[in-house]
């Protein structure tokens, strides 16, 4: 892998340990006061993947502080609202109904919620515009409403399939889990992609709460599995790798980047994992975006990073957050701005890559969002590595109607 360069762990882990070393670190304060602009932000912090989520809305939190102290937005302070649906989807709505009709906010941004499916009819009512959160939900691809940051979950799982069949694969092992409905919604679109790929597929469910994973794989091992996808939260990926090695079976591993986190890292199990990613690799500082969103977790969130709660949705809620900026900021959006003006500062961005988190991003009314460009990033000898030069892979447009036509099917 020599066309591969590590990351720079050496630079987060200095400032993690000079934060722990300093003691308590005085946040900044605000510079902006007045009237604030109101967005909303939901999450399944709570619930069966809070061992993935739980700390969302402490990044939504840092955010906000980290803009109100650099002068606001159009030098107006912004006040996110946090709303945690526990990954129930009656309760998720009913959050999203308060934001919308107590609360007033102009968008929902960042969101972490692996229900928010059930939002897409109230807010294509509502005409309030979703702004980046977690790409890999279904509703990215199929909904004008939500304004994605990223390659859509089926472009990322293209993409993961792609590395392992670039590694020689011929059969790949697809674990999904079964705690959530954009998991398994997964399942048959993988074996659409890898089939067309040339590749066999194995399927199995794995649920975050089992003791061990042995039977899945030992499945993988006996049907000659010689590359694995786990589709689940980094927790229980390590869980699954451990107990696969425990049986002496370890295959390649690919994913997309979805459950990744600092620990992996510290786990040799890891070790040659290869990710497609809806975004800039998330611990590269060489990245402008990605170094602001580090520095601003060490100082507003200095408990966060190195531990195991510390993962890729962190970025793709920043990420998102940081969409609503720059089209409030494009748009001339204030405190008694609208839904319909936000809309509007996302009409008006062009090739916007949000400091190089993103690919270019343009958006048009009426229309998914449309990126046909994903990013890789892998681990290797204990550390985050990418491509020189990290930039967003874009595959041709033949390659990208056809997954379009199959994320249809995701509806």
């Amino acid at each position: 892998m020599n066309l591969w360069r590590k990351l720079a762990p050496i630079a987060g882990a200095s400032l993690i340990a000079l934060v722990a070393g300093c003691g308590q670190v005085e946040e900044p304060a605000s510079a902006v006061t007045g009237d604030p602009i109101r967005i909303g932000f939901v999450c399944s912090c709570s619930g069966a993947q809070s061992h993935a989520l739980g700390r969302m809305a402490d990044i939504a939190e840092a955010w906000a502080k980290s803009v109100n102290a650099s002068g606001g937005i159009n030098d107006h302070p912004v006040e996110v609202i946090v709303k945690d649906d526990g990954l129930d989807a009656a309760r998720s709505l009913q959050a999203v109904k308060e934001l919308v009709e107590n609360d007033k906010v102009m968008a929902i941004s960042g969101e972490a919620s692996l229900v928010s499916s059930s939002w897409v009819n109230y807010l294509a009512d509502k005409r309030v515009p979703v702004v980046g959160g977690l790409t890999f939900s279904t509703p990215y691809e199929t909904s004008p409403d939500f304004f994605s940051t990223g390659a859509s979950l089926t472009l990322q799982e293209y993409g993961a399939y792609s590395l392992a069949k670039e590694q020689g694969a011929e059969k790949l092992g697809f674990l999904y889990c079964s705690d959530s409905p954009t998991c398994k919604d997964s399942a048959g679109v993988a074996e659409k992609i890898v089939k067309g790929l040339g590749m066999e597929i194995v399927s199995a469910p794995v649920s975050s709460t089992a003791p061990n994973y042995t039977a899945q794989c030992l499945q993988m091992r006996d049907e000659g599995v010689d590359a694995l996808m786990i589709l689940n939260s980094g927790p229980v990926q390590a869980r699954v790798l451990s107990s696969c090695a425990q049986q002496g079976y370890t295959p390649t591993t690919v994913s997309t980047a979805g459950g990744s986190s600092d620990t992996w890292t510290q786990d040799p199990n890891f070790d040659g994992r290869l990710m497609s990613s809806a975004i800039a690799p998330w611990q590269d500082e060489s990245v402008p975006g990605v170094r602001t969103f580090l520095e601003a977790i060490d100082t507003f969130a200095p408990d966060l990073r190195g531990s195991e709660l510390f993962q890729q949705p962190a970025a793709l809620v920043w990420a998102g957050l940081e969409l609503f900026k720059a089209a409030a900021e494009g748009g001339g959006v204030g405190p008694q701005s609208t839904p319909a003006d936000v809309r509007n500062g996302l009409y008006g961005l062009v090739d916007e890559t949000l400091d190089g988190w993103t690919a270019p991003l343009n958006f048009h009314e009426g229309e998914t969002s449309s990126v046909p460009c994903y990013f890789v990033m892998g681990i290797e000898d204990g550390a985050f590595v990418s491509p020189e030069g990290v930039g967003p892979l874009c595959v041709d447009e033949g390659v990208y109607t056809g997954l379009k036509a199959l994320r249809a099917s995701r509806r």
